[in-house]
């Protein structure tokens, strides 16, 4: 009888603790240094979750490892909603590429919503001798193995795509990693390497003051927010690839608290006013989707991006 009536008792504590929550400080963690277009979508959310809940929800960046760092202390948390993180395709991936690592990427982490979607970015530094993909590529059919790419860190989503292009293109450039997307992008600037494959949202800077040349998009049509930059797939190179941003929690973080979540950041971020700012900041796109379906697309992207993995040959210790 006392075992009974304590499970009787324990029944309503999701749900109570989804009216209660939040009922202190929720830290969103960003697995990239400050100011890139991770940690702007994070600090957005962040900002009209305040605006409903107070000063509550902040934003704390933790670098390195290709998000990594941050997937292990999110993972260890507890999961009562107070530790979120904002993955990134790079960094969620990254999980499956590690010999070595404190948490199973497949089951640490319980899905909340994908954010936004968006393509990758092919750019080069002005000064290289080329004005679009076809002449990049025979550029480095010249001289294989001269050319450097700049990588937000080996492993990421970015990464991974300029490896489809080489490959797609039939050339071999080297891959120099930095740590973020500003760095690799002052040091593309600079002419320290020759191209990168970024984020719409950070080299728009670059481009606008003429230090970096966009050459295509990565998506299967051109992005509104960049109309005039052709997709790869246009200068016949067989890639399409997509970067997307979504929130989770720790795994077993109670589903109701999941749920709110959810409803309040796709409430958030379906409003016009924010579907336009993504579009013009991020190059991004938001389509209304459930934790479960949320899910189902992580299973079909990850799979996608082991295969991508392993053609590559690539492991990072």
């Amino acid at each position: 009888m006392k075992h009974l009536l304590s499970v009787l008792l324990a029944l309503p504590a999701f749900p109570v603790a989804a009216q209660e929550y939040p009922a202190k400080i929720v830290r969103i963690i960003v697995p990239f240094p400050a100011g890139g277009s991770t940690d702007v979508l994070a600090r957005m959310a962040a900002q009209k979750l305040n605006e409903s809940h107070g000063q509550i929800f902040i934003v704390e960046d933790r670098p390195g490892a290709t998000g990594t760092i941050a997937g292990a202390f999110v993972a260890k948390s507890a999961p009562d909603g107070y530790t979120l993180i904002m993955h990134s395709m790079s960094t969620y991936t990254a999980g499956y590429l590690y010999r070595k690592l404190s948490y199973d990427a497949a089951s640490a982490f319980a899905p909340i919503i994908n954010c936004t979607v968006n393509p990758f970015y092919l750019v080069s530094v002005s000064t290289l001798p080329v004005k679009n993909v076809t002449e990049l590529i025979a550029l480095a059919r010249r001289r294989p193995n001269e050319l450097t790419h700049a990588t937000v860190g080996m492993g990421s989503g970015a990464h991974l795509a300029a490896e489809m292009f080489n490959a797609a293109a039939g050339i071999k450039t080297v891959a120099v990693a930095y740590k973020g997307s500003t760095p690799a992008l002052v040091a593309l600037a600079s002419g320290e390497v020759a191209f990168a494959v970024n984020n719409i949202l950070d080299p728009q800077t670059f481009v606008k003051a003429g230090k970096i040349r966009a050459l295509a998009v990565t998506g299967a049509k051109r992005s509104p927010a960049v109309p005039d930059v052709p997709t790869l797939l246009e200068s016949g190179i067989k890639v399409e690839a997509n970067l997307w941003t979504g929130m989770f929690a720790p795994a077993g973080t109670p589903k109701a608290i999941v749920n709110k979540l959810n409803e309040e950041i796709a409430r958030i971020v379906d409003a016009p006013q924010t579907k336009e700012w993504l579009l013009n900041n991020l190059g991004g796109e938001f389509t209304p989707n459930t934790p479960e379906q949320f899910s189902a697309f992580l299973q079909m992207d990850a799979a996608h991006w082991q295969k991508i993995i392993k053609q590559i040959g690539l492991k990072l210790d």
